[in-house]
């Protein structure tokens, strides 16, 4: 049988047990903390209905909105170079579903001594064009429609050149290479190639003529070195390793004069696609004196083109790192974009430059180009900077990129026996 509590402490237990005051406090505690354990303070995150599958989920915050702008006290500075993709749609009744993948965000390394190698700031006199390459380079351009008068009478200036050439989307293995084109069939119809290429050909007023292939470009295969295109576009969201035959084909491909014009669709300095397409990139080219390195503003594929640009044009979300570049023998071969200027490229600019197509093309129109719904509709939100300006100024960069890439042997080619 239990030992009876002492007297001191069976008076307090009797106490509490009598107590109205202890037991009407613990029920108001239990009530409270019911109702503190139900409230709401940051409702879930419900993005928009319908085919929205894409969101920009940066690793870092994206910069903010430009100030607007006040009266400053101009004192002269060391400028620093910051510097920050098109498709055809079949007539159909009804407007094309557009619809992006989410990118992957899943954990992804890079090799310590790979990291390093990039990092490497090696600062190299140019070499000198073979004249194997150059032979190589001259063949080339003459499947652009470049022969020696053109060359000679364009004094490398995009602006003079005639040129009529094939625009390839870059299909390569583990990525998400279509991200910002629509496909039927497996062939592009609609996105964000054919919007840029058919400006181009307006603003050049039949000077150059680039034409969006539909099908995609295999690098892997035998069509990349077959057909010679000036450049390939290069381009998605996540992680990915290429193959040893897309490294090998891709090699190939810059010695012969073609380029690639890599641009980030998830903007920003250390995205997944960021750091595998500058990663992948040095297996193309591994030589340790050659790195990506800011174009500078006063390079002329800002200067000396047909639109003078004074700063990085910025991109989606405002982001406008700097754009950079890689070299072979002095020449640029590859440009990198990391800005997502690919998905500003789904405004449908009208002639004019003043005025933007809303409304996707009537029943049995037979052009392929219109905006993206999904963009305008929440734009401001998700898509920042998708607007007239700024859409405009990055169709303006992209249409410097493809003349410079066009004209950037020329005065080598000159020279050569």
């Amino acid at each position: 049988m239990a030992e009876p509590l002492p007297i001191r402490e069976r008076h307090w237990v009797e106490k509490l047990s009598r107590s109205g005051y202890f037991f009407g406090a613990l029920l108001f505690h239990l009530i409270l903390f019911l109702m503190v354990a139900t409230w709401v303070i940051f409702p879930a995150f419900h993005p928009p209905t319908e085919d929205f599958t894409k969101t920009y989920l940066p690793p870092s915050s994206p910069p903010p909105p430009p100030p607007p702008s006040q009266p400053t006290v101009q004192v002269p500075t060391r400028t620093i170079s910051t510097t920050p993709t098109t498709t055809i749609i079949a007539p159909t009744a009804t407007a094309p579903a557009f619809t992006v993948p989410m990118p992957d965000i899943s954990p992804t390394t890079t090799p310590v001594d790979t990291q390093q190698k990039m990092m490497q700031k090696v600062v190299s006199t140019p070499n000198a064009l073979s004249a194997e390459r150059l032979t190589k380079i001259r063949a080339t351009e003459q499947a652009w429609g470049r022969d020696t008068n053109n060359i000679l009478e364009s004094n490398s200036d995009p602006r003079n050149i005639t040129a009529k050439f094939p625009v390839y989307l870059a299909s390569y293995a583990n990525g998400d290479w279509g991200c910002n084109i629509h496909m039927a069939g497996g062939k592009i119809d609609a996105g964000s190639l054919p919007n840029l290429v058919a400006k181009i050909n307006e603003w050049s007023k039949g000077h150059i003529t680039g034409e969006v292939e539909p099908a995609p470009l295999n690098i892997g295969g035998p069509d990349l070195l077959d057909k010679k295109p000036p450049f390939i576009f290069f381009t998605g969201h996540k992680d990915f390793v290429l193959t040893d035959q897309e490294i090998q084909n891709l090699r190939d491909y810059l010695q012969i004069g073609g380029a690639i014009w890599g641009d980030s669709a998830f903007p920003g300095r250390g995205s997944r696609f960021d750091i595998a397409f500058r990663r992948e990139m040095k297996r193309v080219v591994p030589d340790l004196d050659k790195n990506f390195e800011p174009v500078a503003l006063t390079d002329d594929i800002f200067a000396k083109s047909w639109f003078p640009l004074t700063k990085v044009p910025q991109g989606m979300n405002y982001y406008h790192e700097p754009i950079e570049h890689l070299d072979i023998d002095g020449k640029l071969a590859i440009l990198y974009t990391p800005n997502d200027y690919g998905d500003m490229f789904w405004m449908r600019i009208l002639p004019g430059d003043a005025q933007v197509e809303k409304d996707h093309p009537p029943i049995n129109s037979k052009s392929p180009l219109f905006t993206a719904r999904m963009f305008l509709e929440n734009r401001g939100i998700f898509f920042r900077n998708f607007e007239l300006p700024g859409c405009l100024a990055c169709n303006q960069f992209g249409m410097n990129v493809i003349g410079y890439l066009l004209v950037r042997f020329d005065k080598d080619l000159l020279l050569a026996p």
